[in-house]
């Protein structure tokens, strides 16, 4: 037990000498932290290792530290005096480089001069921005010899500028700033020597004006610029003219010139340019011209455009040294409808009462400030009977008075928070969103009339340009989501909007093209010439206008072995359609929608699968592929039909296939689509009283052998009777085009 006893206490004082051992460590090795760690020595090892940036922060930021203990201050001025050594062999030596530099000197030692003064001038600059050694008093021996010889220096250099720059060679060496010894204000030195440079423009040859505006432009003042331009241009133009006037030809190729020579010509002296409009008034009041034209002036000349009431004359903008004569031949809006995409919403239908669960967060909230505003007033309360100090005591009360406005603010929202309130009720529905493409297509006849050569040129340009749109119909206006939606898709507005903006014209491709095409030009000895050349591009354009119009009178003929049934894969609906080539099917849209394959029932009992291969929503029309053959129509072309005149429409009506009815014609009308809802595209239709049922959408409707209309609604109320309506047949032949089908005539 003795032996046990002994060993415990053996144990014990062991670890008792390894715990002193391990304390004693710990604390030496604090100690060590901490003197390490110390301001002085942290500044001294920063200056040791040329930190002095970090040096500069410890003494800015240990400032009162060093000032109250001697010793720490002894310590680092030691330190400050050590880094003041170090800079006197530096000081001395760029002394010594900037007592060596004789001026003036030859351009090619510059560079050399200029490094020994920046050296001299980033040293001194160094050493006056190091706070410590300024604070501590050590300032280098021989700073002060450095920034005289220095100043002294530069001075001489600086006041000797404007010799120097006279004696440069402008037009072939370096930027005169990249390599002058010294720095100079550079805009408002080449201000005070615009003469010299429009001087050295004036008599300058070859590639020497290019390479002074690369080297000089972005600084040259504006107005010497401009007057340099204007010499350089007038030099250049002589020249390429061989001292003859210059044609406008010339001008435009000189102008060219000197940009790619990159000189920037911003001005085109003597060349006005006059746009006038000479498109045929006949065709605009007949909106003919669907949109307007304008002119991007994206060269430096002085134009202006002219909209004419009268034909084209030698008085027509009589000042204009160039006449641009601009007539629209051509000029559509086309749109192009796409697979339209449905969506669900819902909207409010009615409100009814329901209970308000803000109420009850409004109660929670004010009940909560209740019992915090209690519990400040008991402890206030404690606070004058003497509990707590007068600092105490106020900021209680300021904490109360916080809490008694938040209470105030709580009971104020619980009582105007209503218990009940009207809760809406939705029902779901469905719109939908069809992809357009709108494209704009002109053709457009231009005469450019150099006055000054008495030449004229004369061809045309196409202009195409497209945007794409998505434009949700249907949203109920009681759709709470309503705004966002229209934010979300385009309108028919926006659509219209962009129709109606004006297409620029560049200018600069006009006359690009102009000048590639030299053999173009004509003499004229009057206008009369040109008069001529205008009026018959005006009179086709007319006759291909007048020839799209259609008027009432004329017809067709029925075809049963034309005509098919098209059934929807569900066999849950169906319509009617008929051959336009031999395995291509024309339809209405809503009978084919929603779905990319349909069935084919033909005449002769045979079926078919047909894939549906492309449709137009405003006009209501669809083209189905389909693996059988069959007879083509013979469309009616012809711009009038008779009022009065028997039509035939064959169809499926209900579920009789192959129906044929008869009815006369009544007029021909512009309707608003009946397929979408658009107010912004009229579609022309065949008025009929023949019978067309569900069932007939999508058949012909002839007058006797040709086909007049594609049969697609009628108006069926208490109030009407006997109204239908098939699409026009030059609707049809449009959409055929459109997709490149060759129909039978």
């Amino acid at each position: 037990m003795s032996r046990r006893f002994i060993g415990l206490g053996l144990l014990i004082l062991l670890i008792t000498i390894c715990g002193c051992r391990a304390t004693r460590s710990i604390k030496t090795n604090i100690k060590e932290a901490v003197i390490s760690s110390a301001p002085e020595d942290r500044f001294a090892r920063s200056v040791d290792s040329n930190e002095l940036s970090q040096a500069e922060r410890i003494w800015i930021d240990n400032r009162d530290y060093f000032l109250e203990k001697p010793k720490a201050l002894e310590k680092i001025t030691k330190a400050a005096s050590n880094l003041k050594k170090s800079y006197k062999p530096k000081i001395s030596a760029a002394t010594t480089n900037v007592l060596s530099i004789h001026w003036p000197e030859k351009s090619a030692k510059w560079t050399l001069i200029r490094l020994k003064l920046d050296n001299a001038r980033d040293l001194v600059d160094e050493i006056e921005s190091c706070t410590i050694l300024s604070d501590l008093g050590q300032i280098p021996p021989g700073l002060a010899k450095l920034k005289n010889k220095l100043h002294e220096k530069e001075n001489i250099i600086r006041s000797d500028a404007r010799p120097q720059f006279k004696k440069y060679p402008l037009q072939t060496g370096p930027n005169f700033f990249s390599i002058y010894p010294v720095k100079l204000d550079e805009e408002k030195f080449l201000q005070s020597q615009a003469a010299l440079l429009e001087r050295t423009v004036g008599s300058a040859t070859g590639e020497g004006v290019p390479h002074m505006i690369k080297e000089y432009g972005d600084v040259i003042p504006a107005k010497t610029m401009r007057n340099m331009e204007g010499q350089y241009f007038r030099n250049l133009l002589k020249k390429e003219s061989q001292g003859r006037a210059p044609t406008f030809r010339t001008v435009i190729r000189t102008m060219k010139k000197a940009q790619k020579m990159g000189f920037p010509v911003t001005e085109v002296p003597n060349c006005k340019i006059a746009f006038v409009r000479v498109t045929s008034k006949s065709l605009m009041a007949e909106h003919g011209i669907e949109f307007g034209l304008g002119f991007d002036v994206d060269l430096p000349m002085d134009t202006e455009t002219l909209e004419k009431t009268s034909m084209f004359n030698a008085n027509t903008a009589k000042d204009a040294d160039v006449v641009i004569l601009i007539n629209e031949v051509v000029s559509r809006i086309d749109r192009k409808t796409f697979r339209p995409k449905s969506y669900r919403s819902r909207y409010i239908t009615g409100y009814h009462e329901g209970y308000n669960h803000a109420y009850d967060q409004a109660q929670l909230r004010l009940e909560q400030l209740k019992l915090k505003r209690q519990e400040l007033n008991n402890r206030n309360n404690y606070h004058i009977l003497g509990w707590f100090g007068a600092n105490d005591i106020t900021s209680a009360a300021h904490q109360a008075a916080i809490e008694e406005q938040r209470y105030d603010e709580a009971v104020a929202n619980a009582t105007n928070i209503p218990k009940m309130i009207d809760k809406p009720i939705y029902a779901k529905y469905g719109y939908r969103v069809v992809p357009i493409r709108t494209t704009k297509i002109a053709s457009v006849q231009y005469i450019i009339i150099d006055r000054k050569s008495r030449t004229y040129f004369t061809d045309f340009f196409d202009i195409a340009q497209e945007k794409n749109f998505k434009i949700a119909y249907g949203v109920d206006p009681d759709d709470p989501d309503r705004l966002a939606l229209t934010k979300r898709f385009n309108t028919d507005k926006e659509v219209r909007e962009w129709e109606k903006q004006v297409v620029p014209i560049r200018l600069s491709d006009m006359l690009n093209h102009y000048l590639e095409h030299q053999e173009k030009d004509k003499k004229y000895r009057n206008m009369a010439r040109i008069q001529k050349t205008i009026m018959n591009n005006r009179n086709k354009a007319l006759a291909a206008f007048y020839s799209d119009k259609y008027e009432s009178d004329t017809g067709n003929d029925p075809r049963f072995d034309s005509t098919v049934m098209v059934w929807r894969p569900d066999r849950m609906a169906h319509g009617s359609g008929f051959f336009v080539t031999s395995n291509i099917i024309l339809t209405n849209h809503h009978v084919v929608e929603g779905d990319s394959f349909v069935e084919i029932r033909m005449h002769n009992n045979q079926e078919a699968f047909g894939k549906v291969m492309a449709f137009d929503l405003y006009r209501d029309l669809a083209l189905v592929k389909i693996n059988a053959h069959g007879k083509p129509v013979r469309f009616y072309t012809k711009n009038t039909l008779p009022a009065g005149v028997t039509l035939e429409a064959i169809g499926g009506p209900a579920e009789f296939p192959f129906t044929i009815t008869r009815g006369i014609f009544s007029a021909y009308r512009k309707r608003y689509s009946h397929h979408l809802p658009s107010r912004d595209i009229q579609i022309r239709y065949i008025q009929t009283d023949a019978a067309i049922n569900p069932g007939n959408s999508g058949g012909p409707l002839f007058y006797k052998n040709k086909v007049v209309g594609v049969n697609s609604c009628k108006i069926a109320n208490q109030e009407v009777d006997n109204l239908a309506f098939a699409v026009h047949y030059a609707e049809v032949i449009e959409f055929l085009e459109q997709y490149g089908i060759k129909y039978r005539k």
